[in-house]
């Protein structure tokens, strides 16, 4: 067999498929997951036959599209009626933020499925056999128990860090970084962010202990192409990736080619639809649908994340079959102005375009003039630009006025949280 790891080309035989050949293999592998859930899961079986639908007479992707979402607060009203019976033996608690907490749980046999995409993103962003990968993304998420499980079988060293990811801790880090000396590293976006900015003016500057680094791979914050740019010139490294996904068993991994992270989509089916539940064209932003394709732990089938998404149109240059999707943000980290959301994505986006501005925290703050249309975006640092980036704001992103406020030497630190109440926090005002 020819060795593929050299690049980020198909590594095994689910990313060889033809575009028919994979409709047609998840078309089958979703019967048997709908099946499952019917004859298993009271809470599926009723609400299926509520709706008229019949597992076994799913053909296509499009008979599966009629089957109903399902929301966190359907299943946290279901109680324990939707959990598989053969549930697992780990629980993992999903976000906190969107609601109320749900019990999610992991079975050793879905752990080993997740293993393999693991694996196999970790292979895209090049990490070899006898490298030492260090580990701290949030250990708390089920992508993350993986992580060590893909290192080991890749035929790497594993080295942890001991400690939580808050900025107080970046020095803490370095001391881990220096004695470990690692090739590839996994954290996440804020905490990196967070060790870059209090670099600033350090003995010990961060490019020094990055030597030898090959990878960083992140989670916890979409990264903008400047974003990228501004992380991998900072410390030095060849490259930076992004990975993500949810409890409920969507992932997703960047190739080096960072057109937009790849589906791994023989252990999960996403969708993108729009308010009416309508599939939304590759480009088109809508809400994220997950359904998991494995039958061991807790079943979801097509559960909405609420998550504000989009597949990538085209074809990747690496090759791979994979559909890319991009995950622009969650509702608690976008904001409604009049009549059109806005994402903290999208606003880094438009205020990076000035090299000034790119690495700047940025945050959206939700006020009551946002229904007049009026965009309100705190900017850490001094003013720069300001009228020009008050015109990118308002043509990129359509809305009416951009209220922005420089938060000078008042420092907020970088987090998973990227909107803040207007009365959350005294911002000085120009």
């Amino acid at each position: 067999m020819p060795d593929t790891t050299s690049s980020c080309a198909r590594n095994d035989a689910i990313e060889a498929l033809s575009g028919a050949q994979l409709t047609a293999w998840q078309t089958d592998r979703l019967r048997e997951v709908a099946n499952h859930a019917y004859l298993e899961v009271p809470f599926y079986r009723e609400l299926w036959d509520r709706a008229g639908v019949e597992p076994g007479l799913l053909r296509s992707l499009e008979d599966f599209a009629r089957f109903p979402t399902i929301s966190k607060h359907d299943l946290v009203q279901a109680g324990r009626f939707w959990t598989n019976p053969h549930q697992g033996s780990v629980a993992f608690s999903t976000r906190g933020t969107s609601g109320a907490p749900l019990l999610v749980w992991l079975s050793a046999e879905e752990e080993e499925a997740y293993i393999q995409p693991t694996m196999r993103g970790f292979r895209w962003a090049g990490f070899r056999s006898g490298m030492t990968a260090l580990l701290m993304s949030p250990v708390w998420h089920r992508l993350a128990a993986c992580e060590a499980h893909a290192i080991a079988r890749l035929g790497g060293r594993c080295a942890f860090f001991w400690g939580s990811m808050g900025s107080e801790y970046t020095d803490s880090f370095l001391h881990t970084l220096s004695s470990a000396r690692p090739e590839f590293i996994t954290t996440t976006a804020p905490f990196l962010l967070s060790l870059v900015r209090g670099s600033t003016g350090a003995t010990i500057r961060p490019h020094d202990l990055f030597k030898g680094v090959r990878s960083v791979v992140v989670v916890g914050l979409p990264l903008t192409p400047r974003m990228r740019e501004f992380l991998r010139d900072r410390l030095e490294v060849e490259d930076v990736f992004e990975r993500g996904g949810t409890q409920e068993g969507a992932a997703i991994d960047e190739c080096r080619f960072h057109s937009a992270p790849h589906v791994h989509e023989d252990v999960c089916y996403l969708e993108v639809i729009d308010d009416a539940g309508i599939h939304v064209a590759p480009g088109v932003r809508g809400r994220l649908i997950v359904t998991k394709l494995t039958t061991a732990g807790s079943i979801f089938v097509r559960y909405d994340t609420e998550d504000i998404a989009a597949f990538a149109p085209g074809e990747c240059p690496c090759g791979s079959g994979f559909r890319r999707l991009r995950i622009y943000g969650r509702p608690e980290s976008s904001v409604l102005v009049g009549d059109r959301l806005i994402t903290a994505y999208d606003v880094r986006m438009c205020i990076e375009e000035d090299p000034a501005l790119v690495g700047r925290n940025v945050l959206l703050i939700r006020e009551a003039n946002a229904q007049a249309g009026v965009l309100t975006v705190a900017v850490e640092g001094e003013a720069h630009d300001s009228a020009n980036l008050q015109a990118r704001l308002r043509e990129q992103l359509g809305v009416a006025s951009a209220d922005i406020v420089w938060l000078g030497d008042l420092r907020v630190n970088w987090g998973f949280r990227q909107v803040l109440d207007g009365r959350e926090i005294r911002l000085p005002r120009n």
